[in-house]
């Protein structure tokens, strides 16, 4: 029997105790949350600084609320998908708060576009009403809702009558709400054969004409001011919306057109300014650990102004992050499209041929993660060694305080762990492989000429198994250290160079050994419905599951029940470079 889609199943819900169970809730407990809760306790509400001057009021939901918004969002975004489904027509309007839509989806349907006219709308959020929510819901032709299931999803939704931002569903509500918007705008681009996209209350439209369609805007006067046309200003009012006029502007193609901060003239770009601006961050930071961003401020007049201030790490990274997203995506697009996933990534690039904005990156993530990482740093063989050890640390807690904390909120593990990411793999040339621990260790510290730290800094733990594929591994630490004595894993640790340590895992019985050797035999026998587990990279997926779904759903979430006693062995070698670490100079 097929099963009902999502939106089929919210169609037939009739009441609160309905729907509660359609979002994973008992009946009383989703009461509680939204009619338990005082309204007048439910949000924490505070301003932020907007570029173009004014503040903008964020309403935090509390943690209850906010889980109960965020399921309401993952089953509206699967609503919509089966809605475009239903419909048989892709959405290619929206770019805003959407799965594999982006910025940069947005920007890509303007390039290289002779106009470029972009309008704000005013106060988006706050003009999607309680009213207005409940009515969509109630009578949508997709969805048709029980009256009091929309009430229930409006009351869930909204902070004083309105959608707030700050709440995980405003955004999917907001784009089912402004479809008929955006129907409606891109029919109107098409009459004048011009392109329309919208991310969020940003709407831009773009064409090759050699005179801009009048319908859309017009210049007022001979001044270089341009005003919304009649037709677009008729489709906002009557959908409901209304327009920032002040921020009203348009883009020839003989000057620098971006869109949504990126750059659209002939190919995506970040603006050079910007890209500099973010290199003397980083030249900075690496030095002083510190650096200046500017912010917005209000003044003694009640002006506001640009303020340097202080900036944070995870600011620098997410500047870096924006400029990498935007220089790959011709390449991640093309990739996307291919149909083996093995392909669908992006090659590295050797640090020889990295470009300028790529070598910055690199820079920072030595700095940060090698350097001077924020806390001990240990780098696993894979994804899966670091959910082992992370729940080995939680559960062993009492006997390792130097590698976990208690707290009044629970337990802090006094570690970092490397992330196996595309970045990474590409960025730092770390895909987990012997080849790339291997190149680790021969060039660790190569590349930190320029790096200053005002204190002591904590040692970098490259953890490996302890098996025959390792033996490739303890030639480039013999190598490294020029060591005259045998490298096999017996020793607690070696120490490579700088704050770089090798740990390799214990053998047990004399025997190759891998991490997954340490769990009790009991566990690695837990079958997965009826398929055993297998360690090894080939298995039959028709009878065994790997070590992906052995960390995820055996040891991450069965870890309350599992003994990781096996684990000491490993955790003491932890320790022990710690300790060693510790009384260096």
């Amino acid at each position: 029997m097929t099963k009902p889609t999502h939106i089929a199943q919210l169609r037939s819900q009739k009441s609160l105790h309905g729907l509660a169970r359609l979002l994973g809730y008992e009946p009383k407990g989703l009461a509680y949350v939204v009619y338990g809760i005082a309204d007048g306790s439910k949000y924490i509400d505070f301003p932020i600084a907007k570029r173009s001057g004014g503040t903008r009021t964020i309403s935090a939901p509390v943690k209850e609320l906010k889980l109960l918004q965020a399921r309401v969002s993952e089953l509206l975004a699967n609503c919509a998908e089966e809605i475009e489904t239903e419909r048989g027509k892709r959405n290619k309007f929206s770019h805003g708060f959407r799965k594999n839509h982006s910025i940069l989806t947005n920007a890509t349907v303007h390039r290289g576009k002779r106009y470029v006219f972009n309008v704000d709308l005013s106060n988006f959020f706050g003009t999607i009403h309680f009213g207005r929510i409940t009515g969509f819901f109630a009578k949508n032709r997709y969805f048709t809702l029980d009256p009091v299931i929309a009430r229930i999803l409006a009351q869930i939704a909204c902070h004083n009558k309105v959608l707030p931002q700050g709440s995980p569903c405003s955004p999917a509500i907001s784009n089912l709400v402004a479809h008929i918007l955006d129907v409606r705008m891109a029919e109107l681009a098409a009459r004048h054969d011009c392109f329309y996209s919208r991310y969020a209350d940003d709407l831009t439209f773009s064409t090759n004409r050699k005179e801009f369609p009048t319908s859309i805007a017009s210049r007022i006067g001979d001044s270089n001011e341009w005003a919304p046309g009649k037709s677009l200003l008729r489709i906002v009012r009557d959908s409901r919306f209304e327009l920032n006029h002040s921020k009203t502007r348009m883009q020839f193609h003989r000057f620098r057109q971006d869109v949504t901060g990126v750059i659209v003239n002939r190919k995506l770009n970040v603006p050079s300014e910007y890209v500099r601006s973010v290199r003397a961050m980083v030249n900075t930071f690496v030095k002083t650990e510190k650096f200046q961003v500017k912010k917005l401020y209000r003044n003694d007049t009640g002006a506001w102004e640009y303020k340097e201030v202080a900036g944070t790490k995870e600011q620098l990274r997410g500047m870096l992050s924006f400029i990498d997203s935007v220089r790959v995506f011709p390449q991640k697009k093309l990739a996307m499209e291919k149909k083996d996933k093995r392909e669908q990534r992006i090659p590295r690039v050797e640090l020889k041929d990295m470009d300028g904005a790529s070598r910055t990156y690199r820079r920072y993530l030595q700095y940060t993660q090698f350097f001077n990482p924020e806390f001990p740093f240990v780098i696993c063989e894979g994804k899966t060694d670091n959910v082992y050890i992370k729940c080995a640390l939680r559960q062993l807690a009492d006997s390792y305080p130097q590698l976990v904390s208690k707290t009044a909120s629970g337990k802090k593990l006094l570690l970092n762990f490397f992330n196996y990411t595309k970045v990474a793999d590409r960025i730092l040339h770390l895909g987990g492989g012997t080849g790339d621990f291997r190149s680790f260790i021969a060039t660790y510290g190569s590349e930190f000429k320029g790096f200053l730290s005002a204190s002591k800094r904590n040692p970098v733990i490259l953890l490996i198994d302890n098996d025959d594929g390792t033996k490739a591994i303890f030639s480039s630490v013999k190598e490294a250290t020029k060591s005259k004595n045998p490298i096999d894993g017996s020793e607690m640790f070696y120490h490579i160079s700088d704050n770089f340590y090798v740990v390799a895992i214990p053998r047990l019985g004399g025997k190759s050994t891998t991490i997954e050797d340490f769990f009790e035999p009991a566990v690695l026998q837990t079958k997965l419905g009826t398929k055993v587990f297998s360690g090894k990279d080939g298995f039959d997926p028709a009878t065994q599951y790997g070590k992906h779904y052995f960390a995820e759903y055996i040891v991450k979430k069965g870890q309350a029940g599992i003994n990781f006693k096996g684990f000491h062995p490993i955790l003491e070698r932890l320790v022990a470079v710690l300790t060693a670490h510790a009384a260096k100079p």
